[in-house]
């Protein structure tokens, strides 16, 4: 796919995010690898709901600008996530309410943030790394997930959630599920959940 198709996906993607409260004004970042190797962004201080094809940062591994605005802050974490999985197309990061909730609770561990009671949760988002709390925009991100190849989500402690994907429309639908997942966890909480076993979880994921 040409960049020209791409800038218009990543524009759709962010402004349906925006459009259906994933996100609230400058928050959350989303990019895209090209077949030549260079990436796609949103920009900067960017809105989702008023990001346009124009201002879509396309940039080089290196940091060399090629078009559109300066790219987020977060790139280093982006291109980590990228050298950690070598199949990633897309990286979407969100702060969205209920992943944002989850990712401030004490005591999480990585692989499964709750027991799972849907089978979209386990088909649809892979096993979880948590990452320590770092100032947003911190180098030491990219570390964080450099030491965790194994997981293709995360949840940043206070902070938000991670999703990378072999697409962009995949990682937007993983990123979709946690979130949804984690707002049943919510409401959840106090009910008597029956949740699915070591045995259905295994057959959801093939094993």
């Amino acid at each position: 796919m040409g960049i020209i198709e791409m800038k218009q996906q990543l524009v759709e993607a962010a402004r349906s995010l925006h459009q259906r409260g994933f996100v609230v004004g400058s928050a959350g970042n989303l990019s895209v690898l090209l077949d030549d190797g260079t990436f796609l962004a949103t920009p900067t201080g960017s809105s989702f709901g008023e990001l346009t094809e124009l201002s879509v940062s396309h940039f080089t591994k290196e940091g060399t600008l090629l078009g559109g605005k300066a790219p987020t802050k977060e790139v280093p974490f982006h291109l980590a996530c990228y050298e950690s999985h070598p199949e990633a197309r897309a990286v979407v990061h969100l702060h969205s309410t209920y992943a944002t909730l989850l990712a401030s609770c004490d005591h999480l561990v990585d692989g499964q943030p709750f027991v799972p009671f849907t089978p979209y949760f386990v088909m649809k988002v892979s096993k979880v790394g948590i990452l320590p709390y770092r100032k947003p925009g911190s180098p030491l991100i990219a570390a964080d997930i450099l030491a965790k190849p194994h997981n293709w989500t995360y949840l940043m402690q206070n902070h938000g959630l991670i999703v990378c994907g072999s697409s962009l429309r995949e990682a937007v639908f993983s990123a979709e599920e946690f979130e949804e997942s984690a707002k049943l966890w919510y409401l959840g909480r106090n009910l008597p959940i029956r949740h699915l076993t070591e045995e259905q979880m295994r057959e959801l994921r093939g094993l």
